[in-house]
């Protein structure tokens, strides 16, 4: 078994989650240089128009993304149950179910995304203006959904077993090479969106094919006679667990599209604004993210190996993780605003950064709030109530949606970091009072499919 490989049911829960968490981290924090280098070089060298096109092209291929993303956090969930028990058979069937499962919902999403970009972005009212390189860069990166669904089911399983420095060294090799093709395509052949969309694509296959070779060679993952195969018994498990993940994933995409359209009308000052301090949101909440992903996988395998103490342990040493993250980054976020938008546009472009810098600003002050409710989460999913949090996070989508709708015409951008804290609250209220219900009731280490 590779040494990456982590076994969560024995040892010391804190150290076990840091140790998932740090290399969790540096990875997607890869995966998101992936975007986030496009709309660097896409802003300094095809100028503010082109990033706000990448901008707005990015939320309908993140809800495509994360629904795939969402399918493998539910089959994560049963193969650290299998991992934990330590049914190495079944564990590997429900990774050769899921891969199917999710290869085959990439190729069709992708289908869907490229024939109808052009109607879906006008639905988002993209500016006239912006509107040929918007659905050019949409159409490039969906030709490449199907690597993205390969890469992140493999990344999935990979983590399943507590072994996330084979996703971080697969991202390390995409995002080195994403790098080098913007810079050629499109600092040195001036390509634009199109060079940008390109790079990604390309980043992706690499990265997949990397995680490939390296999650099938050895370990819990090395292929059995018998093993390639659709189980139909934990196809349907896997699909009850994995409907509500991955709607949930995909839901908080959408919420972030339904901002974006009441976003696009401001101009493209503000649209470029928006679309980098979402890059920027996107570093600040990755950590908080992946401590929650390394709760879940902890919490599963000790369920799978029947221990409920341990379970508990790692809920509450999440909580304390995020919160002490929370404070940090929202320290970080407040009092560098100006220095991180000045990475995203020209120091010319004074516009784009006050209203970006205003934003981070006001953001920076409720960072705390959704550290603890990944880590509320994290134990929701690992316990089975992945139907409970889809339905909070819609709840949460739906009160930013519409704050945003009822304050942007009198606050402009300002709206929006208040409506996000406004969600996290409905959010963080509704999980605390089930949790406590729980508690009382001792129904707090229950599993509910």
């Amino acid at each position: 078994m590779r040494k990456s490989v982590r076994n969560m049911t024995e040892g010391s829960v804190a150290r076990h989650l840091l140790l998932y968490a740090v290399p969790a981290v540096l990875g997607d924090l890869f995966q998101v240089t992936y975007n986030t280098v496009d709309s660097i070089i896409v802003g300094k060298y095809a100028g503010p128009s082109a990033l706000a096109a990448v901008g707005i092209a990015s939320p309908l291929m993140n809800i495509a993304m994360f629904f795939i993303i969402g399918i493998g956090i539910g089959a994560s969930v049963i193969m650290s149950e299998f991992f934990g028990a330590g049914d190495l058979p079944s564990l590997r069937r429900e990774f050769c179910t899921t891969l199917s499962l999710s290869t085959l919902l990439g190729a069709v999403i992708a289908l869907f995304l490229f024939l109808l970009a052009g109607p879906l972005l006008r639905l988002c009212r993209t500016p006239a203006e912006i509107l040929g390189d918007t659905v050019r860069y949409l159409r490039i990166v969906a030709a490449g959904m199907v690597l993205t669904a390969f890469y992140n089911i493999l990344a999935a399983a990979s983590r399943s077993v507590g072994d996330t420095r084979t996703p971080l060294l697969c991202l390390v090799a995409g995002s080195a090479v994403n790098v080098a093709l913007d810079v050629w395509f499109v600092a040195g052949l001036r390509l634009g969106v199109g060079g940008a969309a390109a790079a990604t694509v390309i980043s992706q296959g690499v990265a997949a094919l990397l995680c490939a070779l390296l999650l099938l060679r050895s370990g819990p993952f090395r292929m059995r006679r018998g093993d390639f195969a659709v189980d139909r018994a934990l196809l349907r498990r896997t699909m009850q667990f994995s409907y509500a993940s991955a709607l949930q994933q995909a839901g908080i995409y959408v919420g972030k599209l339904l901002v974006q359209s009441l976003v696009n009308p401001l101009g493209v000052h503000s649209i470029a604004a928006f679309n980098a301090v979402n890059r920027l949101d996107d570093y600040a909440l990755i950590p908080q993210r992946d401590i929650a992903n390394g709760e879940t996988v902890l919490v599963a395998q000790n369920h799978g190996a029947g221990k409920p103490e341990r379970m508990l342990r790692g809920f509450r040493a999440a909580l304390l993780l995020e919160a002490l993250y929370g404070l940090c980054v929202s320290l970080a976020i407040f009092f560098l605003a100006g220095p991180l938008m000045r990475l995203f546009v020209s120091a010319e472009e004074t516009e784009v950064i006050r209203l970006g810098v205003r934003y981070l600003r006001i953001m920076g002050l409720f960072y705390f709030l959704p550290g603890l409710n990944n880590g509320l989460q994290g134990y929701l999913r690992a316990i089975g109530r992945l139907n409970l949090t889809m339905i909070i996070t819609y709840a949460q989508m739906f009160t930013r949606a519409v704050c945003t709708a009822l304050l942007i015409s009198r606050l402009g951008l300002d709206a929006v970091p208040l409506a996000c804290a406004a969600g996290w609250t409905v959010m963080l209220v509704w999980e605390l009072s089930l949790v406590a219900r729980w508690k009382r009731k001792g129904l707090l280490t229950g599993h509910s499919s």
